[in-house]
Formats: C-alpha cells, structure tokens, sequence
C-alpha cells in the first residue's frame, strides 16, 4: 500500500476540485491510501515519515525546503517559484487568459483593465499572457499595481487563512478603478479579486457590468455567486489538473522520468452577470445580444430577439448590420456554433446531446453546420483534440 500525503487548501472551490481529481486517479490504484496534511504538519516534520509521495501546493521555499528533506518524490500544483526542484502539473496561463480575451473582444470592449497580485507567478503569467493577446489585436491594457503590503500579505492571508476582503488595499483599488477609462473590461487573476474588485466598485459608486465588466478565474460557484452582479469566470480545470498530478506522481513513484513542467488546458467560460453587456450603441443592442447568449440552449429564433427588444424587425436588422455587420439570424447561428465547438472540444457529450444544448434542430443539421463553418466534422474534431 502506497502512502500518498496531500497539502491543498480545501475552503476554496479550486483546492477541492484539484483533490476531486486525485481521488478519480486514486481509485483507479489499487494500492493507495491518501491523507490530508495540515499546515502544522509542517512544523513537526516527523508526521511526514513514512509517505511513499506528496503532491503539495508548494507556496513558499520554506514547503519547499521540508519537503525536499524527506527525499520522497513530490508532485508541485501551485505555480510558485521555478527553481523549485519539483514536478510541476499546472494550470495553461496562456489558455485562460486566450479565454479572457476572446470573450470581451467578442462582447466589443476597447479598453482592458488586469487586476492580479504582483509577485505571484500565476497571476504574473496571466498577465504577460492577457497583454500579449490583446497586443495581437493591436489593443493595450491598464495594470493594477499591487501595493507591496498587499504582495507580501497574500500567502498568509489568502492561501492558508482564507480572507477574502482586501480591506488594507481598498484604496488603492478604488483609485485605481476610478482612473480607468470607461466603459472597461477588467480580467481579474481568480474570483477572489474579481470579488474584491466588485465590491470595492460598490462601494465608490461604480457600475457593474455598465461601467467595469469583471471576469474572474476558478469559476467556484459559492463565490461567483455570493456577489451582487455574480461574477463570470474561467474553469480552469482543477480536477484534470488534480488527476493529471496523480498520474505524474505514479509515474515517479514508479522510476520514470517527467517532464518538469505540465500544463492542462481550461474547459470553458462560464458567463455570469458581471460581463453581461456589450458596450454599444444603441443600448437596447447590447440587451439584445445577452439575450441570445443566455438563450442559446433554446430554439431560439430571430422572432423571439424582436419581441424581447420590443422593436422591429427592420429596425432590429438594421442596427445588427450597421454596428455588427451581421444579422440576427446569423448572430443566432454564430452563437450556437461556438457553443458546440465548445462543448465538442472540451466534453464527453454525444453528439445528439451537443446539438440539443446548443439550440439545433437537429442532430444532422448540427453536424452539416459545424462541418461547413469549421471544414470538419465535429466527431474528427474531438478525436482530433
């Protein structure tokens, strides 16, 4: 029976989906027994005798150090300092922050805010990664430059206690926010700061989503929607990352050797009410669109988006080719098409269940449409994926 000690905070939805996905590997084990360790474990390093592996979020060079002593083979899930001499499993930075960009593009922001935590290599490389899309697209970015109070607070605070307020640098956010251009769209490094960021706009009289769109990462369902408007996020697929961490550490267990560094994909965006809107005129266009994206699993049709705006359909039409230079229709059709190539990329589904939830008629007009806007069908795409 192999040993396996765990160090992940669990209060937060990201920790348990990562320990969600140890377990789905473990049970595939026959032979190993986990236990949570606690910080205090660290202070008698006794309690870590007799562990055949760890995977630990390896926070500091002090976790480092300790665990290094005991000589076992490690698996690292936090994206700390790298000249750690461990195995890292991560999170894609490049890929969640691909997700931030192309969703406010896609929602017509112009103007982009980053709002992270200096100094943390996750949220750094978020950064570097958000900036550079946007510099693809020709567009700039407004940074939030963490207080170094606020730098050096973080890994007690956040990670071993949970705060969630950021009451010794609301501030500087708040200066921060009322500098920016408006209307912005801001890409937050977790849901923790994009509820911080909520709540400090609350608080000086900033709207949400009208006057900051906020798009956090972790898409943990407590927090997203313990906020007032609940806040968009990116998953970024913690319980892949958790089993592919498992899977790793057995391999090391086991004499092979590792890459040093694997990253797993995000699964999808999960829109919530804080990046409901586009930012366009006329206003009511910005409500028409959220309606279609929220009601996409439906048979939607163009009738229904002239009877929500309450005008036209020339009117409606109109408006959609000047400013969109599409129509409603198509807008319709562009939406469930990216839902599918969503769901077919990144999910199990059956191909009938993909075409019912992205609002098709059909299983046969779905595959007709995806192969003729994407120049393959959806089942070689997965398989392709």
């Amino acid at each position: 029976m192999r040993k396996i000690g765990i160090l992940i905070e669990r209060q937060r939805a990201f920790g348990r989906q990562l320990c969600s996905g140890i377990v789905q590997h473990a049970q595939t084990c026959d032979a190993w027994s986990l236990t949570m360790l606690d910080w205090d474990d660290l202070t008698y390093t006794s309690r870590l005798k007799g562990f055949d592996g760890f995977i630990v979020r390896v926070i500091n060079d002090e976790i480092a150090k300790t665990f290094a002593q005991t000589g076992k083979p490690l698996v690292d899930v936090f994206e700390g300092c790298a000249s750690q001499p461990f195995v890292k499993v991560i999170q894609d930075a490049t890929g969640i922050s691909q997700f931030a960009a192309r969703h406010f593009i896609q929602h017509h922001f112009t103007t982009f805010g980053f709002f992270g935590h200096e100094g943390m290599a996750y949220s750094d490389m978020r950064r570097l990664a958000f900036v550079e899309c946007l510099r693809l697209h020709h567009m700039g970015c407004f940074i939030y430059n963490t207080p170094a109070s606020a730098i050096r607070n973080f890994e007690y605070n956040v990670m071993t206690k949970e705060k969630y307020s950021a009451d010794s640098e609301e501030r500087s956010i708040a200066k921060w926010v009322r500098k920016l251009p408006k209307p912005v769209a801001v890409f937050c490094s977790h849901d923790l700061r994009a509820y911080q960021l909520i709540k400090v706009c609350r608080e000086i009289g900033v709207a949400v989503p009208t006057e900051v769109a906020v798009l956090g990462v972790d898409d943990d369902e407590l927090l997203c929607n313990f906020t007032d408007p609940t806040i968009s996020s990116i998953d970024p697929n913690a319980c892949g990352i958790g089993c592919k961490a498992a899977e790793t550490l057995a391999a090391l267990m086991d004499g092979a050797d590792c890459p040093p560094l694997i990253r797993v994909k995000p699964t999808r965006l999960v829109e919530r009410k804080s990046t409901a809107i586009f930012p366009l005129d006329p206003p009511w266009l910005s409500d028409a669109l959220v309606f279609i994206r929220a009601n996409v699993r439906k048979r939607l049709s163009a009738l229904d988006v002239y009877r929500h705006v309450g005008r036209s359909h020339t009117v409606v039409n109109d408006a959609f080719r000047q400013v969109l230079g599409t129509t409603v229709s198509k807008e319709i059709a562009n939406v469930r098409l990216r839902e599918a190539h969503r769901l077919v990329t990144t999910t199990d589904l059956s191909m009938s269940e993909i075409s019912e939830r992205s609002g098709f008629a059909s299983v046969q007009y779905f595959t007709r449409s995806f192969t003729a806007a994407h120049g393959i069908c959806p089942s070689m795409l997965r398989d392709a994926t």
